[in-house]
């Protein structure tokens, strides 16, 4: 019996020793089967290491986008960074540099165009100290627009801008329909408010201009009749004519004097970037900002509004998903899209995004036609051209190479043309991809006699999926009902699409929206822009000054072909200048450009010099990229530039090393073998016939020192010591050849000019 039971327990045992392995193996595979599933199955999903909590006690505001209204923010948060200790700010942005729709692109050809027919005018002082910061050179203009419309007769004519002051060049039956309904009104003035835009139309225009001009120009460019639209809008966009000043201009008419834009408007004296189009702007804006705040790449795909948690996509990587906890968000991001991707257990949501799928936008196409030789006599004189008829789909024309001869390849040899047009939101007879919207506007082109298919040497096409924002009947009840929804869970949405208000969706406002959001959320001091468009419309706004620091020190960097792994170091004070072939960056820094391969380092620095002159950081480092090759006449850590510029010592310079001679620098060998194997180009002037011309006046009769192999660093005061002038006169002589032997001067003079003496 005791046998038994010892049977028994053993059997016991062991069966549960037995049952308790299989049941172990057995988890064991279908945890591992489980594991693969997931793995399999949430490539998508996010890894919770991914997500950027929120330290307890500290604030962040996150920037979806970066264009001009999300830039004003950043410049305003900066200008406010002293008193942010506890505040963290970051952009993200989905594409690989700022600008939103405010961006330039140069194609295969040279010829740059930019997303639309942007001027820089302004209703600000603020906006204006900050494109005075940013962008140094400037062209000036004196707007010269045109209408382009059919008469009754069938023959075309340019009318002078704004239509509605020039009836007097139209064809006399046009004149007669014009001014009867101009003096219809004036005898029987309106006496209840226009409820939509064609009743405003009619109210100030009369029936006959509305009929010639008024309805066909609004309905191509709006793609809506004026019938749905609101007139709130208005404001100072629509110039209201005088009939009695109307007849006048009719009965002389016939003076013989020509015919030219009326001078009316905000816009008619504007200034335009000499370099690089509208984007470059705003890069040159961003480039004053923290680059660390700026997030590129990085796609916002659904933000959890009650638990403060955006997810994001990378654009480099669509399986690499993140999260980011905010306090304050501020969208510049389509209203209708922004609030299709929020998500809430709130359920008015779904009433915002049903009223949200109501707001009414265009689609732009934008084609760019590069073209050889000159504009002809009719165009030679225009700035852009309106176009009301339906035998084009382009509603405007800019002669974009007017701007400035940056636009083309060669000045003198080529000028373009940028045409815009609106898709339509109904049903159009033309199919509108990019195929027949290049080709109906070559074809309108050369039926109008501006160009001939001979002379096109670069088709340019993109469409904006967001053109315009329509004010339409339901727009402001929409905004009323949306914006402050949004802005009860800490989000504010401004910008021409964020905050969808056309009247203030110009460059200007855009940036004034940031701005002021910004000092709404920080110091709660009400928004003008946003909230009362025809009060800062009608007047200059002087009540904001721009104190905006400068960067403490920036990194200049020569590069050809050499590595860049240890500007990674340094990547947010980085600015790289690219003389080789490649087409980007290597990885993100503070900014990267490309050069031509001409006057060794020197053009480079010089380049910088020139076009940052008004705004230098405190200390500015100019480096080879292989500058850590050159043992004993470079610092190894490109920092300590910044202790010795402030010194007033410029770089590394042993005392032997001493210029005494002022003749060709024929003391160094290597200069004797460029010259005999032809890779330098030799110059007619001596060392010290150089400095004269430079300096104008004598070189120093002792000899001075040097910084040897391109790599010094100066503080502001010590480069602008000497005026512009003076880096333009010796970047001349470097602009024609890859080693120009000035270029060896210049490496020579570095010290010397700028020795804090």
């Amino acid at each position: 019996m005791a046998l038994f039971s010892k049977r028994r327990q053993f059997c016991l045992v062991f069966g549960i020793c037995f049952y308790t392995a299989v049941i172990i193996v057995i988890t064991w595979t279908f945890k591992k089967d489980t594991v693969v599933k997931i793995a399999t199955k949430s490539e998508m999903t996010v890894n919770p290491r991914s997500h950027n909590y929120l330290p307890k006690g500290r604030r962040r505001i996150v920037i979806i986008g970066s264009g001009p209204t999300a830039l004003g923010a950043v410049q305003r948060l900066y200008e406010f960074q002293q008193e942010l200790n506890n505040t963290e700010v970051i952009v993200l942005e989905q594409r690989g540099q700022p600008g939103g729709l405010a961006v330039s692109e140069r194609d295969d050809q040279g010829f740059l165009w930019d997303m639309g027919g942007h001027v820089i005018f302004s209703h600000y002082s603020y906006f204006d100290q900050t494109l005075d910061r940013a962008v140094p050179n400037w062209n000036k203009h004196v707007r010269a627009a045109f209408a382009y419309m059919k008469g009754p007769d069938d023959k075309r004519r340019f009318i002078p801008y704004p239509v509605q002051h020039n009836i007097h060049t139209m064809h006399k039956q046009d004149q007669e329909k014009s001014l009867s309904g101009l003096e219809e009104i004036t005898n029987n003035p309106p006496v209840k408010p226009p409820r939509t835009f064609d009743e405003w139309l009619l109210q100030k225009f009369g029936k006959g201009l509305c009929e010639v001009f008024m309805r066909k120009y609004n309905k191509k460019v709006w793609t809506v009749d004026t019938t749905e639209m609101n007139s709130v809008w208005v404001g100072e966009r629509v110039a209201v004519p005088n009939a009695t000043a109307i007849k006048d201009k009719i009965h002389k008419a016939n003076s013989g004097k020509l015919a030219k834009d009326s001078e009316w408007g905000p816009n008619r004296f504007f200034r335009f970037p000499r370099y690089n189009g509208t984007g470059g702007i705003w890069s040159s804006v961003a480039k004053l900002l923290p680059r660390s705040w700026f997030k590129f790449h990085e796609k916002v795909i659904e933000i959890d509004v009650d638990n403060k948690v955006i997810t994001i996509e990378s654009t480099r990587n669509q399986n690499s998903l993140s999260t980011l906890s905010y306090s304050t968000l501020i969208s510049t991001v389509p209203l209708d899209n922004f609030v299709g991707f929020l998500e809430s257990k709130d359920s008015s949501l779904e009433r915002m995004k049903g009223i949200t799928a109501q707001l009414v936008y265009t689609h732009t196409h934008i084609v760019g036609i590069g073209l050889t030789g000159q504009p002809p006599d009719n165009l030679a004189d225009k700035s852009w051209m309106y176009f009301p008829d339906s035998d084009s789909p382009f509603y405007r024309v800019t002669v974009f190479s007017k701007y400035s001869k940056d636009h083309v390849p060669h000045t003198g040899e080529y000028w373009s043309l940028m045409c815009e047009s609106a898709e339509p939101i109904r049903r159009n007879m033309l199919n509108w991809n990019q195929t027949n919207v290049v080709s109906a506007t070559i074809e309108a082109l050369v039926n109008y006699g501006f160009i001939t298919t001979d002379m096109i040497v670069s088709k340019y096409y993109r469409r904006l999926d967001h053109g315009y924002p329509v004010p339409s009947l339901k727009r402001d009840a929409i905004l009323k009902a949306v914006q402050p929804w949004l802005e009860a869970k800490d989000i504010f949405s401004r910008g021409r699409f964020g905050g969808w208000k056309y009247e203030v969706g110009n460059q200007d406002h855009s940036l004034m929206q940031g701005v002021e959001v910004v000092d709404r959320i920080l110091k709660g001091v009400p928004e003008e822009t946003y909230a009362d468009p025809n009060r800062v419309n009608s007047q200059k706004n002087t009540g904001r000054v721009v104190h905006a620091g400068l960067k403490d020190y920036e990194i200049v960097v020569a590069h050809y072909d050499e590595s860049l792994d240890w500007v990674k170091s340094y990547a947010d004070h980085a600015h790289v200048y690219h003389k080789g072939t490649n087409t980007s960056a290597p990885f993100e820094m503070y900014a990267w450009e490309k050069l031509p391969n001409v006057g060794r380092e020197g053009h480079t620095y010089l380049h910088h010099i020139i076009t940052h002159y008004n705004n230098l950081p405190n200390v500015t480092i100019f480096l080879q990229a292989a500058f850590r090759f050159h043992r004993g006449f470079c610092h190894r850590n490109p920092l300590r530039y910044i202790s010795s510029a402030r010194a007033g010592i410029p770089c590394i310079h042993p005392d032997e090393l001493v210029v005494r001679k002022w003749g060709k620098l024929k003391h160094v060998a290597n200069f004797k073998q460029d010259r005999k194997a032809g890779l330098m180009r030799v110059t007619a002037l001596t060392f010290g016939e150089f400095y004269r011309v430079l300096f104008g006046a004598p070189p120093p009769k002792d000899g001075m020192p040097h910084c040897y192999c391109g790599c010094f660093g100066a503080t502001r005061e010590m480069i602008r010591k000497h005026p512009l002038h003076v880096y333009q006169k010796a970047i001349a002589f470097m602009n024609d050849h890859s080693n120009p032997e000035e270029g060896h001067y210049i490496e020579r003079l570095w010290y010397w000019m700028f020795l804090n003496s």
